[in-house]
Parts: structure tokens; C-alpha cells; sequence
């Protein structure tokens, strides 16, 4: 039997032109653990903590008034998502927030947002220009 292969951990693939496709990395079935990791509102105060200041599993609990084990659990599905990364320094593992990931959920909100951007400016010219139903254009017919 042959080894699994590994995930693909990039969020955001490139386009044909080479620049970065937001859109289609984070709508990809291998994104669905970033969302799940964000849809548990302890796993995002870890992520705002540890943006912070990275850390231990440990005191991010005390900072957060959690248990350790309830912390580390937190921290597993975080990093399984590709959203926090842990070092060993000395004897514990400090976690940090990985900025790539973030990014990526940040750019694809973005595009989001810019295609409402783009049609309430669209609506806004047309207002503006006296077109529309309201200007004596007449309503589309169904």
C-alpha cells in the first residue's frame, strides 16, 4: 500500500498569471478545516492571544481562564488547520499564529467584499445618472 500524500497546505494557489487566487484555495474541500477552526469562538480567542504574544499551552490557558488540556486540544485543530504553528524551545512548545493562513481567509473576505463594493457603486452610478426603474426606465418584466 503506498504512503498517503500529504495535504496541500497552501490556502491560496496561483492563477494563471501567477499572482495569488484567494477565491479558489479557501473554496477548496482542503480550506474546510480553517473554517472550522474559526467557527469555535475559544479557538479564535487563542488566535487573537497568541497574535498577541506567542506562547505555551499553559499560559495561554491562565490568560484565557481555561484548562491546559482544554487549551491544547484548541491548539491541535488549530494547527491540523494550518493556523498556528509550534516550536520547541527547551522544554515547551510555543505556539504562534501563522500569518499565511490568516491572510489568505483575510484576502478571500476581501473579494468578497469588493464584488459588493463594486455593485453598490454600480447602483449608486446609475442613481446618479437618472437611470433605473425609479427614472423612467421601465421595471424588468417577469
Amino acid at each position: 500500500m503506498s504512503p498517503r500524500p500529504e495535504p496541500d497546505r497552501r490556502l491560496s494557489p496561483t492563477g494563471p498569471a501567477g499572482a495569488p487566487d484567494p477565491s479558489e484555495g479557501l473554496l477548496g474541500p482542503g480550506a474546510d478545516a480553517v473554517f472550522t477552526a474559526l467557527a469555535d469562538r475559544t479557538r479564535r480567542q487563542i488566535l487573537v492571544r497568541l497574535a498577541e504574544t506567542p506562547d505555551d499551552a499553559g499560559a495561554v490557558a491562565r490568560d484565557l481562564g481555561l484548562s491546559r488540556q482544554a487549551v491544547a486540544k484548541q491548539l491541535r485543530i488549530l494547527e491540523t488547520a494550518g493556523m498556528v504553528d509550534a516550536q520547541r524551545v527547551s522544554a515547551r512548545r510555543v505556539h504562534s499564529v501563522e500569518p499565511s493562513r490568516i491572510l489568505a481567509v483575510s484576502d478571500l473576505l476581501g473579494t468578497v467584499g469588493g464584488g459588493w463594493d463594486r455593485r453598490l457603486a454600480r447602483i449608486k452610478e446609475l442613481a446618479e445618472a437618472g437611470e433605473g426603474p425609479d427614472h423612467g426606465e421601465e421595471p424588468p418584466r417577469r
